[in-house]
């Protein structure tokens, strides 16, 4: 199934002496969506995750002392700045009660991202098989294949609020199984995992021995005061997890890429290797930021939680005004993303999106980017925080208004 909405743009792609590596990924189709908007003069981009609310002063002010200062400049250790490292072990001490060793289980890396990749490439061999929770954050894709293994897609309830089908999960799992990679909660459709979900999930995991990749990027972001449980919080499993996490949602911090890895330290001297030839070590500037964002007042997560909120109360309000172009069946209840399905008449994902784009200027993402599952879906963000043109609720409400108005043909 073609995931390239680039390649369907018609743009070229030279195989001639490339890697079958890199002939067999695509660009997120979330960042090609962004790349092909770059020409549109008044953009209404839902497609991106970006968070309206700006990065909090007291962290730009560290950040700028930095650069000031005299350690911006020059490379941090391998693991990042201790300081760092225990500004992730606090937030966790102060979210989940759980502690963990700042010298020998967390590692600072270049957004949640360069973790991910690096501990795909840590712990999949050329033919394993790697279960993915559909619909999956569709960079995870493209990381499994990078490395060789077999995205093997588990289907989620769609019509129960995406919620995991454990017999599948079981299903899926052969003797090539090596992990399974879980984003809790999920990047595109929004659901957020139970404790018993989450508690199922290592069980299956500890019984076949299999790795969880926990991208865990929206902890703090869930509606509704529903609560939020971390795999960190299951100590048997520890031997068995990389938990991931990142500043860019939780302190409007996409630009500056800091993210963590945690897992035991025999685990993270591996994932090490990978992220010295990669990065070498997560920008040192950003890390005095994320000290500052961890150490400093929690005002602003909180009010982002708040806007959040409303903002997804907002665009399921207009998402019901237009049940002819698109049909959800629960609010998402976390991240910032919805997945509708498409109700106009469409020849596949990528050619729905284009159509929205090219009628409306509204930016959003195809499905089929998130899994085979994801066709016949759209995403859109309601972080607001679009990089050009109107943000916050007014992105929304603007964005609607033309939608509203090009899917009147289909009434």
């Amino acid at each position: 199934m073609n995931r390239s909405v680039l390649k369907t743009a018609g743009h070229s792609f030279r195989s001639k002496n490339m890697s079958k590596r890199v002939q067999n990924i695509t660009v997120s189709a979330i960042k090609e969506m962004m790349l092909l908007a770059s020409d549109i003069e008044e953009p209404f981009l839902l497609a991106q995750g970006i968070p309206a609310e700006d990065t909090p002063d007291h962290v730009k002010k560290a950040i700028i002392e930095a650069v000031n200062g005299p350690h911006a400049s020059k490379y941090s250790i391998l693991s990042g700045l201790k300081e760092c490292r225990q500004a992730v072990a606090t937030r966790y001490k102060r979210k989940y009660d759980v502690n963990f060793d700042v010298n020998t289980e967390i590692g600072i890396t270049a957004g949640a991202m360069e973790a991910c990749m690096i501990s795909c490439l840590a712990t999949i061999n050329p033919g394993d098989e790697v279960i993915l929770i559909a619909p999956c954050f569709s960079s995870h894709i493209e990381q499994v294949l990078t490395s060789g293994g077999i995205p093997v897609f588990v289907d989620t309830d769609e019509k129960n609020g995406w919620c995991l089908d454990m017999n599948k999960i079981k299903k899926a799992i052969t003797k090539k199984t090596k992990a399974i990679i879980v984003t809790n909660p999920s990047n595109p459709s929004g659901a957020v995992y139970s404790e018993s979900e989450i508690r199922e999930l290592a069980k299956i995991a500890l019984k076949h021995d299999l790795f969880i990749i926990a991208d865990e990027t929206y902890d703090f972001l869930t509606y509704n005061k529903i609560p939020f449980f971390s795999f960190c919080q299951i100590p048997e499993l520890k031997k068995n997890l990389i938990l991931i996490g990142s500043s860019s949602k939780e302190y409007s911090m996409t630009g500056y890429r800091i993210g963590w890895m945690i897992c035991e330290n025999d685990i993270l001297n591996q994932l090490f290797k990978l992220h010295d030839a990669t990065t070498v070590c997560a920008c040192v500037a950003s890390q005095f930021g994320f000290i500052a964002a961890v150490n400093g007042p929690q005002d602003s997560v909180i009010e982002l939680v708040k806007n959040m909120e409303e903002r997804r109360d907002l665009i399921c309000k207009r998402l019901d005004k237009v049940p002819h172009l698109f049909k959800y069946y629960k609010k998402p209840q976390g991240a910032y993303y919805i997945l509708p399905e498409i109700a106009f008449p469409h020849k596949d994902s990528i050619q729905a999106a284009f159509e929205i784009q090219k009628a409306t200027s509204v930016v959003t993402v195809p499905g089929v980017a998130f899994s085979p599952m994801g066709e016949h879906h759209i995403r859109m963000s309601f972080g607001g925080g679009a990089v050009r043109g109107p943000k916050g609720k007014d992105l929304i409400n603007q964005a609607f208004d033309k939608l509203e108005e090009w899917g009147k043909k289909y009434i």
